[in-house]
């Protein structure tokens, strides 16, 4: 018996972000227990400005057919994952967080696909920062609909932003 797709895609997620994670040249780690929402760790393995060794924390989620809206893709979240990305550092929460959301293929046989010159991965991976929003009563609602712009393509460049504490402040979406 293998995995399920559901469980077979989120691993590719998780797979695709750790690899994205080194090729920036950071340090990528998983915490033993998955209590709080955080499915992967980026530290920055140096001093960035004042800040020695910063790091992020992110929640990855992914589809293989996301709806789209205007400029964004939208994606709904169960509102326990969504509570665990809202907060404030230092009072909240220990750390930046993210959502990162990865476009999957629909077939696994085209997750990766090889020659003798390179592999590629498919299909992309988005970010989105939640964390300025007003939590979500769980009482009230099971889920909460992210809007994630197309734009906060996650790339080596914009990965190494986030964690060094960079990323642009005019496009931060939800």
């Amino acid at each position: 018996m293998g995995l399920n797709s559901e469980v077979w895609q989120g691993h590719f997620a998780e797979g695709l972000v750790w690899a994205l994670s080194c090729a920036a040249g950071l340090n990528p780690g998983k915490r033993s227990l998955d209590v709080d929402g955080v499915d992967i760790q980026i530290g920055f393995p140096g001093k960035s400005r004042t800040m020695r060794y910063p790091m992020i924390e992110a929640q990855v989620k992914s589809c293989c057919n996301p709806a789209f809206v205007g400029n964004s893709l939208s994606y709904v979240i169960p509102v326990k994952n969504y509570n665990d990305l809202v907060g404030r550092v230092g009072v909240e929460l220990p750390t930046r967080r993210y959502l990162f959301f990865v476009h999957t293929p629909s077939s696994k046989a085209d997750y990766v696909v090889s020659s003798e010159s390179s592999s590629n991965f498919h299909h992309a991976i988005y970010w989105v920062d939640l964390m300025c929003r007003e939590p979500v009563d769980p009482e009230r609602q099971a889920s909460k609909s992210v809007h994630i712009p197309r734009e906060n393509l996650l790339t080596v460049d914009s990965l190494t932003s986030l964690v060094k504490g960079e990323a642009p402040k005019d496009v931060v979406g939800g």
